[in-house]
């Protein structure tokens, strides 16, 4: 069977012999018409072959129509197909018309058009063709195989290219296609009415003001043993109300005379905000106190209670081990109930071996106590429960379902979609009465800071960096639902309680380091809070030209975390980590018998008898009478969170006659430092200077062609900081490190003067044009002084009267 179709175009007729259906013609045929008296007739008629064109006689092309079955018209030039229908008449040749893809007429090729047509520009085209259309514009942009097959699978599903093609255009976005999938809301149905629980009646007073019921995942932990004192693992997503359960278990034990209560979190931004709650929900049945850190430079904190006799003691993890770590445990006095908020912390490479040897000794100085662990995301809840001895809660319920949004965004187009995101959801109000409020991560403070400045709707930074009333100040507005929108770091994904309706990832990165799986569902977990909303958005803006190195680009990311499961990653540390465990578990216990079961209860226990034997070697234990014991130095490596690294550091620089200041800015510096005038250096250089001030940053604006670019206020602020800090002859430098501890050793020595951590920043943005975040200097110089408190002590023990007394004074100086 042999079809002839005709695709009439501005003054040319495109003719394709097709043979039996094929798609491909037997070849492409161009025939131009001219006019005659007797009306259109064929002009020229010529084969294309590659490209090549081979003229062929007039009467080839007539008598191609008339040996054809069929002769199709497509739809084309009206003008070109009237002049056709004319030549038709003439030599009394039938047509009919054919519905077929455009584009590949243009091309060449013939497609009939039927239900996988798919519109684009106003006109139906073959799933072949949009796809090629699609995956040119893709490429364009960048994206990869991912994020083409993702566009794809919307293509042949909406059967709009134009709708599609907008995706990549953030300004036409349509929020029906950019949805990836929804977390729908799971309820079960198992609740108890409060009136009904055995409880104190001061604590269900206070809980019927809040509820009448309580929620699932409560209920499950009541009717598993909560109140009966049962040690419990509850793994339960964002906002289920699995913090409530720990609360009971401790309030329950304070007012039945069991203990008290030890609240402990990961980040001191949670222990500040929990500290608040449980101060205004619970003073009348119970006193709250903070704890931590080592908290030694107080000057401009004030009014938080801080006393271990306190029924509630909120604590960090590292605030609470320095008791153990410091053999002051018996001041925490009846422990009752010990809540471990954010328990995943176990498998972190850095600070997992902390939080589990302080598992360990909380549970030998307190083995009567209740052990209740909370966490929305665990790899594997089963193995978990197992080593901490507790029944598991594993609740499966989301009462609020999450829309999750890919949108593929350059970075110059991510502020004005956060924008736009963020006044459409402030704009709205739940059936509860709440506008909608966002939550921002990004990847930096500095970014914290700029987006927040930057953004035309009401917006505030909030970091760890930030100072106490700082962050407080962010929490408030956000909870009575004034501020629309808080940009943040990851200082927001560990249990923070902002109740926020919409998460919006400006990047799907933490500094430099892509997001894993679990830091991505526990930030997503922000998003839509039960009490307040009716849904919960997260928005993924994902830009395909972002990378790090060779590594993925960040829309192949965005589909590895909305796609990924949970990794088992267990516990596993060095020997250094089992060293510093095993001593800080010997000031707690000395028997072998009881070190030895307190190397068991670790879940990352070491070889005891190695163990032991290395810490005799380094001088940090001794054995007495059958029982090993802390040295002198060894319970000041222990108190003072020393690394065998660092002990020895300042163990030689003692002895080496290095001043106290030197040694402890050469164990640690303030390396958080910013140009104020990033922006004005990069304009005046033409070229983007890191914010950071120690590295590259350095480099570029003190070389020689560099420095004469700047302009006379800047080269004189910038000469100020070279003279104070860069006065090194190191073939290295910038890079060898002496700027860092200089400027780390002003800071101290601003301190020692009497000067509070924010008015040691306005002194540097005075003198120097570089600035610090105010949590970031307190944390540096609680952690000198400690460090200086940790050469005291060494200074003293190795008769090192002089350098131990300087160490004191300073310290002492710095403390106030």
């Amino acid at each position: 069977m042999l079809s002839v179709i005709i695709h009439p175009q501005d003054s040319k007729i495109i003719v394709l012999p097709i043979k039996d259906n094929a798609t491909e013609p037997a070849f492409y045929g161009i025939l131009t018409l001219k006019k005659t008296p007797r009306g259109a007739r064929v002009g020229k008629f010529r084969i294309r072959q590659g490209e090549k064109d081979d003229f062929r006689a007039p009467e080839e092309v007539i008598e191609l129509l008339r040996l054809a079955d069929k002769i199709l018209i497509a739809e084309g030039n009206e003008k070109s197909e009237a002049e056709f229908k004319e030549l038709l008449t003439a030599f009394q040749l039938d047509y009919g018309y054919t519905a077929t893809c455009r584009l590949c007429l243009l091309a060449g090729k013939y497609t009939t058009m039927g239900d996988n047509s798919i519109r684009f520009h106003n006109e139906s085209v073959c799933e072949y063709c949009a796809k090629k259309e699609l995956i040119k514009e893709a490429k364009s942009i960048k994206l990869g195989s991912l994020g083409q097959e993702r566009l794809i699978q919307i293509l042949l599903k909406t059967k709009n290219l134009d709708r599609v093609l907008a995706m990549l255009s953030p300004g036409k976005l349509d929020s029906g296609l950019t949805r990836f999938d929804t977390m729908a809301a799971c309820k079960v149905d198992k609740t108890i009415k409060v009136k009904d629980l055995p409880l104190h009646d001061e604590l269900k007073k206070l809980l019927l003001k809040q509820m009448e019921e309580l929620m699932p995942v409560q209920a499950l932990s009541i009717e598993a043993g909560l109140l009966e004192r049962k040690n419990q693992l509850i793994i339960s997503a964002t906002a289920t109300g699995k913090t409530l359960i720990g609360e009971l278990a401790g309030l329950s034990n304070i007012l039945n005379k069991k203990g008290r209560m030890l609240f402990l979190v990961p980040l001191v931004a949670l222990a500040n905000q929990k500290y608040e709650q449980f101060t205004r929900r619970y003073s009348s049945i119970a006193t709250t106190s903070l704890r931590v850190g080592t908290s030694r430079i107080t000057k401009g904190i004030k009014g938080i209670r801080t006393t271990l006799s306190s029924d509630i003691i909120v604590g960090t993890y590292e605030g609470i081990d320095f008791i153990l770590r410091s053999g002051n445990a018996h001041t925490l006095g009846n422990i009752g109930t010990v809540v471990i908020d954010e328990v995943h912390t176990l498998e972190d490479k850095e600070r997992g071996h902390r939080l589990d040897g302080l598992i360990a000794r909380l549970k030998f100085i307190a083995s009567d106590a209740q052990y209740v662990y909370l966490s929305a995301t665990v790899g594997n809840p089963g193995w978990l429960s197992e080593k901490l001895n507790a029944g598991l809660i594993e609740f499966e319920e989301r009462p609020v379902p999450i829309e999750r949004h890919l949108i593929f965004a350059p970075e110059y187009e991510k502020k004005r979609m956060i924008e736009r995101l963020a006044r459409q959801e402030f704009d709205k109000r739940s059936s509860k009465g709440f506008r909608g409020q966002t939550i921002v991560f990004t990847n930096s403070r500095r970014n914290c800071h700029m987006l927040a400045e930057g953004l035309s709707i009401k917006a505030l930074p909030y970091h760890a960096g930030l100072s106490y009333p700082e962050r407080n100040k962010v929490e408030t507005q956000f909870g009575k639902g004034e501020l629309p929108v808080v940009v943040t770091t990851a200082a927001l994904a560990a249990g923070v309680d902002f109740p926020a309706s919409q998460v919006i990832f400006e990047s799907l990165a933490m500094g430099i380091e892509w997001l894993t799986v679990r830091e991505f569902q526990q930030m997503l977990g922000r998003a839509g809070r039960p009490d307040y909303h009716d849904l919960g958005i997260v928005v993924l803006l994902a830009d395909p030209e972002r990378r790090f190195g060779k590594g993925d680009s960040e829309d192949e990311v965005a589909f590895r975390l909305l796609r990924g499961v949970l990794e088992h990653f267990g516990v596993d540390y060095g020997d250094d980590e089992q060293l510093e465990e095993t001593l800080s578990n010997i000031v707690v216990a000395h028997s072998l018998s009881d070190i030895t079961k307190l190397n068991e209860m670790l879940l990352g226990k070491g070889n005891l008898e190695f163990l032991l034997d290395k810490l005799k070697e380094h001088g940090f234990i001794e054995k007495k009478d059958g029982e090993y014991r802390p040295t002198k130095l060894g319970f000041i490596v222990a108190s003072h969170f020393l690394s065998v690294e660092q002990t020895f550091l300042i163990k030689n620089a003692i002895f080496k006659g290095i001043k106290p200041l030197d040694i402890v800015t050469g164990l640690e510096t303030l390396d958080s430092v910013y140009f104020r005038y990033a922006s004005q250096l990069s304009d005046a250089l033409g070229t983007d200077i890191p914010t950071r001030v120690f590295g590259a940053g350095l480099d570029i604006i003190f070389s020689a062609d560099g420095f004469s670019k700047l302009k006379e206020n800047l080269r004189r602020t910038m000469l100020d900081f070279a003279r104070e800090f860069m006065s090194c002859i190191c073939k290295d430098s910038p890079y060898c490190g002496c700027a860092e501890r200089k400027f780390s050793a002003r800071v101290i020595e601003l301190c020692a003067g009497g000067r509070a951590p924010d008015e040691v920043i306005k002194e540097l943005e005075k003198q120097y044009g570089v600035y610090a975040y105010t949590g970031d200097v307190l944390n540096y110089l609680d952690q000198a002084a400690r460090n200086l408190e940790a050469v005291e002590l060494i200074g003293g023990i190795f008769g090192k009267k002089e350098i131990s007394k300087m160490a004191r004074e300073l310290r002492e100086r710095m403390e106030g």
